[in-house]
This record gives structure tokens, sequence and C-alpha cells, in this order.
């Protein structure tokens, strides 16, 4: 049997013909058929009106079974978040807290894996931080040493938004259902980018924002809630439109919707949900393993010329360390000098962490990489005068 036929990359990215894109761990540029979600929805809107909301619907149904098919879940196990911190937010407001419980992350996270879990604190729920290792790693021993009979939850991101490291998420599954403690991962830095199976991975909660690695615009992402875990959560975070007849408004008493739709608290994005879909339909195409092993390629490139310029590779890159964030330095380099540098040449990266951050996507091409490598290499050059 034949394979389907690939997209057309260039004309899904005309951000190639104008630039080296290689911050997609930042705000990805969308593809051309997500910006056409975007036109359509507009259109629509300023004709039609609000008639045209069946249609919507039809496409919100659709980014939906996307979703779902992305991380290896139940459509209705799938629900959208306006972005991480409010996805975060659902299951931090959401659960049964007691007194003196805690929850465990990772030192130096995303303050939106951060501040829903410090918000906590007038209701007594400490927030206590694991340390990195040499090499800028977490080893999931640590995690179990920090974990006490007061901890409820960990909460730690799938991929380390500054230096890349792929947290030990399976390993530190297997711990939480040992000591009986929740798993919360924030995937927006994986979810795109690396295959990811919600089962293999063993969390209880996983929430991503649109706008990196999955290619949507801003302030439309994804929560998955596991249907054995949706009752744990209670109802603070839900609204009128989490109710299982949501169109009948004079009916308080009704009961939540039997899904993580219940978190979609009111009316929805429903222009970036169809781009998100859009996007998220791109990636299904091209197979989120191939996805997966382009992107490996051209960090595998970036690193491998990087050391060839005098630059040290600060990520980790071991086999089940790397994601598509390679983070780079060299001794007396100002990487946010550098970043500034780069962007004038036609190269975006940017700095983060003290390194300079360099996150390529899969249809960025082996050329970009050597024209990276290039403007990486009269860093520090004398100009001429």
């Amino acid at each position: 049997m034949s394979n389907p036929p690939q997209p057309d990359l260039a004309h899904e990215f005309p951000i190639l013909e104008r630039m080296v894109f290689f911050n997609h761990a930042a705000v990805a540029p969308l593809p051309w058929r997500a910006a056409e979600a975007l036109r359509q929805y507009a259109g629509e809107a300023a004709e039609l009106g609000a008639t045209a909301w069946p249609a919507w619907a039809v496409r919100m149904r659709e980014a939906r079974r996307r979703a779902a098919a992305l991380l290896g879940a139940g459509e209705d196990e799938v629900g959208f978040a306006h972005n991480t911190t409010h996805g975060l937010m659902c299951v931090a407001h959401s659960l049964p807290w007691r007194a003196g419980d805690n929850v465990v992350t990772a030192a130096g996270e995303f303050p939106a894996n951060v501040h829903p879990w410090r918000n906590l604190a007038g209701r007594g729920v400490a927030l206590r931080a694991v340390g990195r290792r040499a090499g800028l790693r977490f080893s999931a021993d640590d995690f179990a040493a920090a974990i006490d009979a007061r901890t409820r939850l960990v909460a730690v991101s799938l991929v380390q938004y500054d230096s890349g490291f792929r947290m030990p998420i399976e390993a530190l599954a297997g711990i939480c259902r040992e000591r009986g403690v929740l798993l919360c991962v924030d995937a927006i830095q994986g979810l795109g980018a690396l295959p990811v199976s919600v089962d293999a991975l063993g969390c209880d909660f996983l929430v991503a924002d649109g706008h990196k690695w999955l290619l949507g615009p801003e302030g439309a992402g994804l929560l998955y809630v596991p249907r054995e875990r949706l009752e744990l959560l209670g109802p603070e975070m839900t609204g009128w439109a989490g109710r299982v007849r949501p169109w009948d408004y004079a009916d308080y008493e009704q009961p939540l919707k039997p899904t993580a739709e219940r978190f979609e608290e009111g009316s929805p994005n429903m222009a970036g949900i169809a781009a998100l879909g859009a996007s998220l339909g791109l990636l299904l195409e091209v197979g989120i393993a191939d996805v997966w092993r382009r992107i490996e390629a051209l960090t595998a490139l970036i690193e491998e010329g990087a050391r060839r310029l005098g630059f040290e590779v600060a990520s980790p890159r071991a086999e089940g360390e790397r994601s598509g964030i390679v983070a780079l330095g060299r001794a007396g380099l100002d990487v946010e000098a550098a970043a500034r540098a780069l962007g004038e040449r036609g190269v975006v990266v940017v700095a983060r962490g003290g390194w300079l951050r360099v996150s390529p996507h899969f249809y960025n091409t082996p050329a970009q990489v050597e024209r990276f490598l290039g403007a990486l290499a009269e860093l520090g050059r004398p100009t001429q005068p």
C-alpha cells in the first residue's frame, strides 16, 4: 500500500523563504492551513455572524478528535484550555487539598508550572522544589526523596524549557503510583515534537498550550484528564458551558458534563481552536514519529556543528534525555547580544538560562542548519572597517 502524500512544506511554511526560524520553544509560526482557518473564521463571523456556529462546533469536535489521536487518549478525556497556566489552574484549584499537603516540582520550572501551585499557599499547601544535578539533569531518585506522606501531587514539565532536558516522566509515574501521589505534566515543550502517549507516560493530568511545538496560535491549548481521575476534581473551575445542557440557561442545578469538557467553562475560543485543529492535522499527516525523526536529525547537525565551532552543548543529549531544544554557550559569550546578532543575520534563536536556546522544527532544513552555523561562526569575529 502506498504512503499518503506528504504536505507541501514550502507552501505550509512561507517563513522558510524569509528567515531561519529556530525558536519553536517560544512562539512558533503558523502553518498556512492554520492561518487559513483563522481567515475563514473571521470571514464567516463577519458575513454570517452566529449562524455559522454549527460549522464552528464541527471544527471544534474535529480538533478534539485530532488532539486525542496525538495523545493516545479518548476524546472524552481531552478538553480545551486557554493556555498552559489555565489548564494547570484547573487541576490545582479543583483538587481536594488539606492544610499541610505539599506539591513537589523541579527547580527552575517555567513560571506557568509554578504559580498555580504557589497560589495554594493560602489553603495550607506548600510547594517544594527538587534541584538539578550536574549536567542540567534531574534524577527520579531525588524526587522520590522529596516525596513524603503529605505529598499529594508532583508537577513537572515533560521537557525543561531552558536546557531541553527530557524529564524521566515514566520513572516518576512509577514512583507516584507506589506512593499514592498524583502526577501532573506540563507538556508544552514536548507535545508536537516528541511522540507522546499518555498511557506510556503514566501521568494523571497533562496540559499544553498550542503555540509552540503544536504550531497553533496562542490562547488555545489542551487539558488531558483521564476518566478515572475526573471525579477527583471538584467544580471550582467549571462554568455554565461545562454542564450537560449548557443551552438550558435557567437550570442552575444540572450536572457537570461527564468528560474533560466540563473545564471548558464558558464561550470557547472558536477561532483559536479551529486553527489549532488545522495544525494538529498537519502533524498527524506527517506522523509524529517522522516529526521527531526529522527534529532529531536537525538537532544532531546543530550539536555536531556547534561543537566543531568551539561551542559547549549544555543540553543533555543522551538517549531518552534529548528534545527539540539545544542549549549552546561559549566562555565569554554574551548570549543576549549573540541572539540579537544572529537575528540581524536572519536567524531567530533566543537566550535562556545563560545559553543560546536553539529549537528547530520538522519543516526546517539541513541547509538552514548550515546557515545558522555560518552565522554562529561569525560571532566574535572582528567586523571589517
